[in-house]
Order: structure tokens, then sequence, then C-alpha cells
């Protein structure tokens, strides 16, 4: 849900003149341009650990700042840090990939909804049945993958 509000923040933000006016048709690249990944490092810049939930979130895009993170990561039982999520042998789901709001969100058998490989099989399908996410395995962060 909040990855929703991001994009409409990025796509929404800033309405001056210059912008096109009300009921104006833009295009989809005209959109993929504004929410492009710039920065290009890839690197992940924070993450929040929700491991009672069995979720760990790794922030890429270069949108988020610490601060930013640290507010998303603001819940009971949540915990922000500079690190990376440890990996999960399960998977994660990359929402945004190539976007400044790029993140994944891994999947893990511990914690209170403990995720097994059969639960982790509807996780993937509804990971992938957005049009701007994929399921993705740690090796798949690795370059040449």
């Amino acid at each position: 849900m909040f990855l929703i509000l991001i994009f409409g923040l990025v796509l929404f933000t800033g309405c001056e003149s210059g912008n096109p006016a009300p009921g104006t048709n833009i295009s989809e690249d005209e959109v993929a341009d504004l929410i492009e990944e710039i920065d290009g490092n890839g690197k992940i810049k924070g993450s929040c650990s929700a491991l009672a939930e069995s979720t760990c979130i790794d922030y890429i895009g270069s949108l988020w700042t610490e601060e930013q993170m640290k507010l998303n990561c603001s819940g009971d039982g949540m915990t922000f840090s500079k690190n990376t999520c440890k990996y999960s042998e399960l998977g994660g789901c990359n929402m945004g990939p190539g976007t400044i709001t790029e993140i994944v969100t891994w999947h893990y058998k511990e914690g209170n909804a403990g995720f097994n490989e059969e639960s982790v099989i509807y996780a993937a399908g509804a990971c992938n049945a957005l049009p701007i996410a994929k399921w993705i395995k740690p090796e798949d962060l690795l370059p040449n993958n």
C-alpha cells in the first residue's frame, strides 16, 4: 500500500506551471522517465525489519533518505538499520526495479507469519501479478543475473 502512495507522491507533487493541464494524456514513457532510477548504484541504503511478521524491506531506490526509511519503519515491532536485510532462501518481492522507489520485501520462515515453501508460492504469485514487481531470490541481485 505504501508503495502506491510513494508512486503517487512522486508523480503528483509539484503541480506547478509547466506541467500538463488536467485531463491531458501523459504517455507511459513520460511517466517512466519521471520515476526511472538516475543514480544507478543499486546499493541498499537501509532496511526495515519486521521479523515478527516474517518480513524485512531493503530500500534501494535513490528516493529513500534515512529520514524516509525511518518514518516507514516506525511501527511496533519494526527495526530500522543502515544494513541490508538478511537474505532469505524463500525469496522476496522486488517492487519498482530500476525506479527511484525500488525496494525488496524479503519473506522468512521465522516469525509469526512463518512463510514456508508452500505459502511463499502465493506470495510470489501476488508479487508477480503486479505490473511493476517481480519475485526474486538473493542470487538475482548479483551482477550479471
